[in-house]
Parts: structure tokens; sequence; C-alpha cells
């Protein structure tokens, strides 16, 4: 038999699918190829990459209500494209697994054709029907968060069926941060956001102990004394490490980097299909790990309090969920579908063992 190997499926929206297939990615001992329409330019050695066309059309597609699917618009020519792409690598790279974060329709691509698909899991109110096949037509299912972030109200099937290796960042084992009184880093992020210039000039005008530092692709605004706009930075790492607190959305990729920093973290929900970020803020602030904002950016006359009550959290409650063993935790759960599918002859689909906990703190 060819040595089995493994597709992973990345979305295109956010820069959060991309950070942590890099990071599993990396952490395999298999072959392994990223898949999707907006992959990083460069990638590490040993990881090959697959790119699709994108699945849009101008004028707008004729999209048809499928309570089982999410996307599957009629007459599109790059979706035949994509999905005659992925089928042809499944053929060509058979024994695989797909990873798949995230694509229902991508996902029951895979299973049709006879792949072992993992599912890799997001927060929000996932038990719609499209949600629901794809959880139960994959053969496993893979939360990158640590276990106590899952939201109480997960069916327990679902959990039964999940493994948990805590939060994937890129700065996973770095010293605890050693912040700086008084200084605040706001992160702009690139899946859309309600913050807007106008605001964080109110909000320095309101805070004039504060000094605001705004990394992102928001435009630069006013030049007050206290808001210095650092634009586009591609490794944030040293700016959050010198912030006494950081201010971003309630995304996974900037809620794992804050806790893998051990960042006193202020967490915006901001809109997203299913209330992911605003159910991941709940979740953070019953643990008391971070301030989690559920309704959007407040108005300026709030930010005070907030920078208050952000200061009296404990960095050492959330700093290693999300350390150097995470990737690797998910990385071997990944390599262990693939045995117990793949590798073993007659082996069949079975609920999943335990992953030991990222770190005691868990």
């Amino acid at each position: 038999m060819p040595e089995p190997q493994v597709g992973y499926y990345v979305h295109h929206h956010g820069a959060g699918h991309a950070a942590r297939a890099l990071c599993i990615a990396q952490a395999l001992q298999v072959p392994v190829t990223l898949i999707g329409s907006q992959l990083p330019h460069s990638l590490p050695d040993g990881v090959h990459g697959l790119l699709l066309p994108g699945d849009t059309a101008d004028p707008m597609p004729h999209v048809e209500r499928i309570d089982g699917l999410h996307y599957a618009p009629l007459a599109v020519q790059g979706l035949r494209e994509r999905m005659a792409m992925l089928v042809q690598w499944f053929y060509q790279h058979w024994p695989c697994v797909l990873v798949v974060d995230v694509s229902v329709e991508v996902a029951l691509l895979a299973r049709l054709c006879g792949v072992p698909v993992i599912y890799v899991r997001q927060h929000g109110r996932r038990d719609d029907a499209a949600h629901r096949l794809a959880y139960e037509s994959a053969s496993a299912l893979l939360a990158p968060w640590p276990k106590p972030m899952e939201a109480p109200t997960t069916a327990a099937w679902i959990r039964d069926k999940t493994a948990y290796c805590g939060w994937l960042s890129r700065f996973a084992g770095a010293p605890l941060a050693t912040p700086r009184a008084g200084q605040a880093l706001v992160i702009s992020g690139h899946g859309g956001t309600g913050l807007s210039t106008s605001l964080l000039a109110a909000v320095a005008a309101q805070c004039p102990e504060w000094h605001f530092r705004v990394a992102g692709p928001l435009a630069p605004g006013t030049g007050l004394p206290n808001l210095e706009w650092l634009g586009r930075l591609n490794d944030p790492q040293q700016a959050m490490r010198e912030a006494e607190v950081v201010i971003g959305s309630a995304s996974d990729s900037l809620v794992a980097e804050a806790a893998s920093l051990g960042c006193r973290y202020i967490a915006v929900a901001e809109e997203r299909p299913f209330d992911e970020q605003r159910l991941q803020a709940r979740r953070l602030n019953a643990l008391e790990v971070a301030l989690g904002l559920e309704q959007g950016w407040p108005p300026a006359p709030a930010w005070p309090a907030l920078l208050a009550r952000a200061q009296r959290l404990d960095p050492g409650r959330w700093y290693g969920w999300a350390d150097p063993a995470s990737a690797r935790q998910a990385a071997q759960w990944v390599e262990a579908t693939l045995d117990r599918l793949i590798r073993t002859p007659g082996g069949q689909p079975s609920a999943p063992g335990p992953l030991a906990p990222p770190s005691a703190s868990e």
C-alpha cells in the first residue's frame, strides 16, 4: 500500500483557518497537502499546496435554500472546477484522510468518495441540519480549543465524537508577557469588523491615561498624542507582549494567541454566522480568563471601566491552554484516525479516545 497521507481543506474567510492549518500540518509526521483558494504564500518544507479556484461568480450566482447544505450555487464554473480538483486529488493520493476546516459541502464530497473526514469544529450554534449532517458523516471531530471552552449546551453525541487539543497558536511556548502599565494594543482583523477609526479616536480621548497602539488594516485617523497607528503587523507578538491590555475580536486565532502569551485580553464579538464569536465571548466570561463582550464594540464612555476590569484579570488562569503540545496533540489525533481507518485492516469508525489535556491548568 502507498504511504497514507493527509489532505487539509482550508477555508478562505479570515486568517484563523490558515494559521491553524499550518500549526497542525507542521506537526504531522505523514505527507500533508493544504487545499484551498487562499493558501499562505510560502509553505514550510514538507507541506504541499493545492490552490483551488474561487466558488463565487459575478453576477451573484443562483442559490437555492437547501436545509442540508450551506452553499451550493448553480452554474458557477469555479465551483465545478474546485470540486473536480478535489475528487482528482482523492483519486491520486489514496489512501488518505481529509481534514476539513471548514465546509459542509467539501466534507460531504469527500465522504461520498469514500474518503474519511476529520471535521474541525467551530464555536457557535451549530445545530442546523447542514452542520448535523457534516458532524454525523465525519469519522472524527476535532475541537481546536481546550475542553473547558466547550459550550454546556453541546449535544452529548458531539462531545463524545470530539477530540480537544487546546488552542493552536504560532506563539505557543513563548514566555509569559511582560506588559508596560498603561499601554493598550488594539488589533483589527481581516475577517470584517465593527471597529472604526472614529470610535478609536473617541476611546483614546475618553481614556487619556492610556496609550493606544492600533495594529491591522484599519485606516489611520486623527493624530491624538495617545493614539499610535502601527499598520499591518505580520508578527504582532512583541506588541502583544508589551501591552497591559490587548483588545481584539473573539476569533479563535486571536484568542489563542492572547492565551499563549498570557495577555489580559478583551475579546469583542464580531458579527459572524451562527453567533460564533458571541458564544465564544460568553464562554470566556464564564471561565473568567478574558473579558468577553458579546454585543460588539461598546461606545467610548464604557471603555474606562472595561480597561479597569481587564487590568484585574489573572493571565495565569489561561496561560498554557495554548502550548507547543497542542499542535502535536491535534496531529497525533489525525494520525490515529488515519491508522484506525486506513492502515488497520478492517478498521471501523469508532468513538475517539481522549486526548491528554494540553496542560495541568485545564
